[in-house]
């Protein structure tokens, strides 16, 4: 059945949403740059360590922080370390940088601004803590697995955090201009911000998302008006993505957070047909076995005729046709579909895969990852941006309309080159970022998406 083409909306040009660290000295204490102090690795057993909660530490005195705006994107924190300790500095999800101007673009003043992980990416918001991971609704400050940064006894640092505006229309904050730290659950009496914000920086996604969500649970901004408005932050797929994670909110009750499964179910649309009778049955018995699995790690849904599923956006439809070569080998045919408006489905682009084994052996686990590996090379692309004699600077453009939460590289060309793991990278739908890599070459190996 031919595409139902959308009306396209001019194509919004992707803003580089940069965030970046560095340490500076205090009074009595010795800067140093980034890159000789330890990011958010587990502390070392010789040294008194303690991981805290920046803003109940700050309260205890432990730390000394201050927060100033740095632009509509970014925070940055000065930490001072006035413990004993070693600390591992966790940022809590849900921290609000308090301008005092109230909610709803009220008059004067500077933006409010949500904060993201200490350790995020450039693009990047929060903790990309899982889909449905055991302990989601109840994350305990015990470092482990949690994004930190470490301050050294009697030391301090600037840290830049990505942080999402809370005041659509408000000025964005400049260095100048000084924030009051605080838990959302102080910022505001609204349920909605204060769940919204929340598993935002839990589940993790991109800052242009994050963005998007904040300004329509805030300060009640129409999607048509951001998309028409705001082309320099925001894109269309973007939109689409906030729109379902507002959904989501909506739709989690008298719940803290957001279930996961809100936003990864009906995402990922599968059918399969075999090229002539001779392969109708193999096709047929593929298709019955992908119930369950997942693609992306995200759970497949099989369509079952030539119809266009129904579908809440954003959705991808792939459509499979199998068929044997005179070798015997397997052949299939990839068209794959996307929806930004619910129901309306318009392609996204065409690929082809060959496996050395028959249909009649071939089985639905190895279908799926035949088909990932392809989609992974059709729009998931890698180029290296900046080479030295050790490294290489990547450049990683996503095209899928989901955000990628975590990618894999592989470190050379071949199939026995080393495996790379990014963990949450936070790649928005049409954007790119830059990952540093210890090689000379690279291709994706993989990616992981939480339908965010």
């Amino acid at each position: 059945m031919p595409w139902r083409r959308l009306h396209l909306i001019r194509a919004l040009a992707a803003a580089g949403l940069a965030s970046s660290l560095m340490f500076v000295g205090s009074p009595g204490a010795t800067a140093r740059p980034i890159d000789e102090v330890e990011p958010s690795t587990a502390p070392s057993e010789a040294t008194a360590t303690e991981t805290v909660d920046l803003l109940k530490a700050a309260k205890a005195g432990d730390l000394n922080v201050t927060a100033r705006g740095q632009g509509q994107d970014k925070v940055r924190l000065s930490i001072q370390n006035n413990s004993g300790k070693r600390l591992n500095v966790i940022v809590p999800p849900g921290l609000v940088a308090s301008s005092g101007v109230a909610q709803r673009g009220g008059g004067g003043g500077f933006q409010s601004m949500g904060l993201g992980m200490i350790t995020n990416r450039p693009g990047s918001f929060g903790r990309f803590q899982g889909s449905g991971a055991p302990g989601f609704r109840s994350m305990p400050v015990d470092g482990a697995g949690q994004p930190s940064v470490a301050v050294p006894v009697g030391e301090s640092l600037d840290v830049t955090v990505p942080a999402v505006c809370l005041n659509y229309g408000v000025d964005a904050p400049s260095p100048r201009d000084q924030f009051t730290l605080m838990d959302v659950e102080d910022y505001t009496e609204d349920v909605r911000i204060r769940k919204a914000l929340r598993s935002l920086a839990l589940l993790g996604t991109s800052q242009g998302v994050a963005q998007a969500s904040m300004w329509r649970i805030c300060d009640d901004v129409p999607f048509e008006t951001m998309s028409s408005r705001d082309a320099k932050f925001l894109n269309d797929y973007e939109i689409a993505l906030a729109s379902r994670f507002v959904d989501a909110v909506d739709s989690a009750g008298a719940e803290d957070l957001v279930n996961p499964a809100l936003l990864t179910e009906g995402r990922v649309f599968v059918q399969v047909e075999g090229e002539g009778a001779a392969v109708q049955g193999e096709a047929q018995r593929l298709a019955d076995k992908l119930a369950g699995l997942r693609l992306f790690n995200l759970p497949i849904q099989v369509v079952r005729d030539d119809e266009l599923p129904t579908a809440k956006a954003p959705a991808v439809l792939i459509k499979v046709a199998l068929s044997e070569s005179q070798a015997g080998e397997t052949i299939g045919r990839l068209q794959v579909g996307c929806t930004l408006q619910d129901d309306q489905w318009r392609p996204l682009g065409k690929s082809a895969f060959k496996d050395s084994s028959s249909m009649a052996v071939l089985d639905s686990q190895t279908l799926v990852r035949l088909m990932e590996q392809e989609l992974v090379a059709r729009f998931v692309t890698v180029k290296p941006a900046r080479r030295t004699a050790t490294s290489t600077t990547l450049r990683i453009e996503n095209r899928l309309p989901f955000t990628l939460s975590a990618l894999t590289v592989r470190a050379g060309t071949s199939a026995g080159s080393p495996i790379v793991p990014f963990e949450a990278v936070g790649i928005g739908p049409a954007r790119s970022t830059m990952l540093p890599i210890q090689a000379a070459q690279a291709q994706i190996a993989g990616v992981d998406l939480n339908g965010l």
